[in-house]
């Protein structure tokens, strides 16, 4: 069993140890970065298998440097950077059209918080079974937002949302799209998974026209809507929490990068999906002219080398 600590130094005898050859860069990299979020993310398209498993520990194919690994995390760090600025495209498309449709259905104050609003338990895209529980979690939300409270880690006490607080005290309610603002992507998808199905059908075609001619003629179900966002949404928390995405599966279906990134598009407009294409081919060539020996981990990943 590995210690649980090791000095900077000891962390460069582990790599030439198990074959990896370091530089003068390696120690400052290491302490900035993190031996864990480098080498335990982005070794592995390195190791050579047989050798780890003869030696029950990972060994690194012949000619394995430090600096091919750290340009690998590089890479998917520039890759996260990129698929996240067009997934908040998405996002604030879905916050305003959610907003727009549900309010235009439902004009009366507050109406967010009653539960008639909202679609019954037969038609609830998550199934009957967790309607309740997720209607009581979805109105509690929006009903804690609504008071306009956010904790501030360097506060004892919470304090009061500015624009949350205007609307209450010019016009003792506040509009939804205000809220909405507060919420996170995953909220967003639950609150469209129990709209109502007319409300649903609205929000997907308003998507599409949203996107513009791109996707025009292509039609969205509800439940499709619904599966996308769920998809969307991991990918989301992966990139705004580091996790590595150059090589994950995505969703319950398992989506590879590529394919995650077609559902991503599907949800854009055209010079937004435009621009992650043109990023996503800009960082491939630069860094396999940086780096030629990544050309086949990439390749290997279903990116256009």
């Amino acid at each position: 069993m590995e210690k649980q600590f090791r000095s900077i130094g000891e962390q460069m005898a582990l790599l030439r140890m198990r074959g990896v050859e370091t530089s003068e860069q390696t120690a400052a990299i290491l302490l900035r970065d993190g031996y864990y979020a480098v080498v335990n993310g982005y070794g592995k398209a390195f190791l050579d298998q047989a050798a780890s498993r003869a030696a029950n520990d990972d060994r690194y194919q012949r000619g394995t440097t430090f600096d091919q690994i750290y340009q690998l995390f590089l890479f998917d760090r520039e890759l996260r950077s990129a698929t996240f600025r067009a997934v908040m495209c998405v996002e604030s498309t879905l916050r305003a059209v959610l907003s727009h449709t549900f309010c235009e259905y439902h004009r009366k104050a507050n109406a967010y918080l009653r539960r008639g609003c909202y679609a019954q338990q037969s038609e609830y895209l998550r199934g009957p079974a967790t309607h309740e529980g997720d209607l009581t979690w979805m109105i509690n939300t929006l009903e804690h937002h609504a008071r306009g409270h956010i904790v501030d880690e360097h506060d004892d006490e919470p304090r009061d949302s500015g624009r949350v607080a205007w609307y209450r005290e010019h016009y003792d309610q506040v509009p939804l799209w205000v809220l909405f603002s507060d919420l996170t992507f995953g909220n967003l998808r639950y609150f469209f998974a129990l709209m109502k199905r007319g409300e649903q059908r609205k929000v997907c075609q308003r998507m599409r026209e949203a996107c513009g001619a791109t996707h025009e003629g292509k039609t969205l179900s509800p439940a499709g809507m619904l599966h996308d966002l769920e998809t969307l949404s991991e990918l989301r928390n992966d990139c705004a929490h580091e996790e590595r995405i150059y090589d994950a599966r995505f969703g319950e279906d398992e989506l590879t990068y590529g394919q995650v990134v077609d559902v991503l598009a599907a949800y854009l407009a055209e010079d937004d999906e435009q621009r992650l294409a043109d990023d996503i081919r800009s960082l491939v060539a630069r860094t396999v002219a940086q780096t030629p020996s990544l050309a086949d981990v990439l390749t290997a990943n279903g990116f256009d080398v």
